[in-house]
């Protein structure tokens, strides 16, 4: 096993959790519930890790991270997209649909 990313909004790792199972690479969350500790615990100890199961998956998972993580840089205007699964219009700054939960097309983000 080895830790792939982690932050500090659960959130944004179960959205990057879901790219990686659509594309079957196996993975978990870890400290999903750790929230609470924060004051007892160094925050950062609390902080959502997402891990995956295969280091040999890690080069392929890297790549997916470092493209979510652009689409969570706030300053880039990035324009809206329209779902090709649902139809839904969703702001350009989401990678996934709000509605179906569909990840946005790479040419969308």
């Amino acid at each position: 096993m080895i830790k792939l990313f982690t932050d500090e909004r659960l959130f944004v790792l179960v959205q990057l959790k879901q790219q990686l199972d659509d594309v079957d690479i196996s993975c978990f969350i870890k400290n999903e519930l750790l929230a609470g500790g924060t004051g007892e615990l160094p925050f950062t100890e609390t902080w959502p890790e997402l891990w995956l199961h295969k280091k040999s998956d890690y080069p392929e998972a890297i790549k997916i991270v470092n493209a979510f993580k652009k689409t969570l840089d706030e300053s880039v205007d990035s324009p809206d997209w329209t779902c090709p699964q649902c139809g839904e219009i969703n702001e350009g700054h989401f990678g996934l649909c709000w509605s179906c939960g569909r990840q946005a097309a790479p040419e969308s983000t």
